[in-house]
């Protein structure tokens, strides 16, 4: 008899490919077979869309008909960085999506890489926003290198203009060049923005108020602004006071590398401002702070008068420039609000000119600081001791961490001492004390000197109690930065003695050896080995040591 032959279902037989079918089916309704997605309405679609990335939303134009055009009405998050999407690669597929001419049509740009990359960046921004059809946007975040100085601020006037109309609520415009560079781009001012609508919509309001702000206010310019960040902006005092006068929610405000900023009040009422940053503004005369919900504050720049008159809720503080100095030298300054501080980063840079360093210094006391971050700059084998006196002052602390940049020594005339911002004390007058608080040490830019050792070995005894964590980053730029490091290689070689280390040289092909000096040149790797070794002499104590 013969035997009835059954042909094998391929879709059954491949479990995994029966399980993605099951899988469709689910999302189809049992009647039509349209996707169970595509007959959700188009406002839920569209808030779907907002919640991605704008290169991910412009991504889904291609699966169906419907979602060509969704991005178009995104009103979430528009966020452009120039360093995510620099390369060709994301850029010709924004371009393939939107059906856009090729970057080939315009050759002639192609001789200039930089000038290249700038205009693609720069044309995919406006054509993104050209194509958006919604009627606001949350947020719009641009960060752009802006090394070219001509041609290119109109279209970042109009990337402003779009902020205006989309009402956004967070406005973040950040066009810093690494390295630093003076910024080229000026914010508009209050009539350049009223001159960025039609005649028929201002004329009128101007000749009813003759008052700039009103009209602007009239035509809702910025006034659902809660989150404002400039950088390397020029934006002049009155679009700032305009900033802090009109919008009656803002919660942030940035102003960082503007050269037109001189003299700004931030006083009350300012209910919601929790965050307010000034910095690197190098014509900046006066600061008044008077704002009593003001939870955190950053300036670094210029000496000035002390700004903050009237701020009870602010507990997170970031001082730099010269204006930091006076937070070690003249502490009375800083009496009235310092000891309800929690967090406070101080960026002690070179000393300024002419810096008198008192005898005795008395820090201001931070009874409620739990988190001290320090910048500073200073000399190799340099005493770094006279920095456990914020420790001391500080009995509440729970994490320190210090970031350790050294000055290079390019010229025999610059008096590299003068320069540290800091004393130098020696291990027989530095404070001796305990600590029962302080739980983590961080250490970055360690080159394997003396001092760094003499430091943590200071720290690890003031805090022997508590101290849980030595964080020691070996990542120094000081050895990059030496006018001779393209002739010479050093390899550590501890000291028996314990100071500085020993260094071999290697210049021109030619091995030589070289007695310590006291600009060390460094070498990051045998700085870990040193960091090892070091940590390793330590007894058993509980301390968990980790080198990087």
């Amino acid at each position: 008899m013969e035997m009835n032959k059954h042909k094998a279902d391929p879709d059954t037989q491949n479990h995994g490919k029966r399980k993605r079918k099951q899988g469709i089916d689910t999302l189809r309704t049992p009647c039509t077979g349209i996707n169970a997605i595509d007959k959700l309405p188009d406002d839920l679609l569209t808030a779907i869309v907002s919640c991605m990335s704008i290169k991910d939303a412009v991504r889904t134009s291609v699966l169906s008909h419907r979602w060509r055009y969704l991005w178009m009405f995104t009103h979430g998050v528009l966020e452009f960085d120039e360093r995510d999407i620099s390369s060709d690669k994301t850029v010709l597929e924004f371009d393939n999506i939107m059906s856009n001419k090729t970057v080939r049509d315009f050759g002639y740009i192609s001789y200039h890489k930089t000038r290249m990359k700038t205009y693609k960046f720069n044309r995919m921004v406006n054509h993104v926003l050209d194509l958006h059809q919604g009627t606001s946007v949350d947020s719009l975040i641009v960060r752009f290198c802006n090394k070219i100085k001509a041609g290119y601020p109109s279209f970042i006037s109009e990337w402003v203009l779009f902020a205006v109309h989309k009402k956004v609520k967070r406005f973040e415009l950040d066009l810093s060049v690494p390295g630093g560079s003076p910024c080229n781009y000026k914010f508009p001012d209050l009539v350049g923005l009223l001159t960025k609508f039609p005649l028929n919509e201002f004329v009128p309001l101007y000749e009813k108020s003759m008052s700039f702000v009103w009209c602007l206010r009239s035509l809702n310019v910025f006034l659902s602004l809660r989150s404002v960040r400039l950088v390397s902006v020029d934006i002049k005092d009155e679009v700032v006071r305009y900033f802090l006068d009109s919008c009656p929610y803002i919660e942030k405000l940035c102003i960082r590398g503007s050269a037109s900023i001189i003299d700004v009040e931030v006083v009350d009422p300012l209910p919601y401002l929790k965050v307010l940053e000034i910095s690197e503004c190098c014509n900046i005369q006066s600061l008044v702070i008077s704002v009593k919900n003001l939870a955190s504050c950053a300036y670094e720049g210029n000496e000035i008068s002390l700004p903050f008159k009237n701020v009870p809720n602010l507990s997170e503080l970031t001082l730099g420039g010269v204006f930091c100095e006076s937070f070690i030298y003249e502490p009375n300054k800083h009496s009235s609000y310092s000891a309800q501080l929690v967090k406070l980063v101080l960026n002690l840079q070179t000393a300024s000119v002419g810096r008198q360093i008192p005898p005795r210094i008395d820090l201001p006391q931070l009874h409620a600081l739990k988190r001290l971050e320090l910048s500073i700059v200073s000399q190799v084998g340099r005493s770094l001791l006279f920095l456990t006196s914020l420790i001391k002052a500080s009995p509440q602390l729970h994490e320190f961490k210090m970031k350790i940049n050294y000055l290079v020594p390019c010229s025999s005339f610059i008096d590299l001492p003068s320069l540290i911002p800091f004393p130098e004390v020696t291990s027989v007058e530095a404070n001796v004390f305990d600590h029962n608080n302080l739980k983590v040490v961080e250490i970055d830019g360690y080159c394997g000197c003396a001092s760094e050792d003499e430091f943590i070995a200071q720290m690890c005894s003031i805090a022997a109690t508590s101290l849980e964590t030595v964080i020691i980053d070996t990542d120094c730029d000081y050895y990059r930065d030496h006018p001779n490091y393209k002739y010479i290689l050093v390899i550590y070689k501890p000291r028996q003695d314990g100071k500085l280390p020993m260094m071999k040289g290697v210049k021109k092909g030619k091995r030589r050896h070289e007695d310590p000096t006291e600009n060390g040149q460094m070498n990051p790797v045998d700085a870990k080995k040193h960091a090892d070794r070091f940590v390793s002499s330590f007894p058993s104590s509980g301390i968990k040591f980790i080198v990087r």
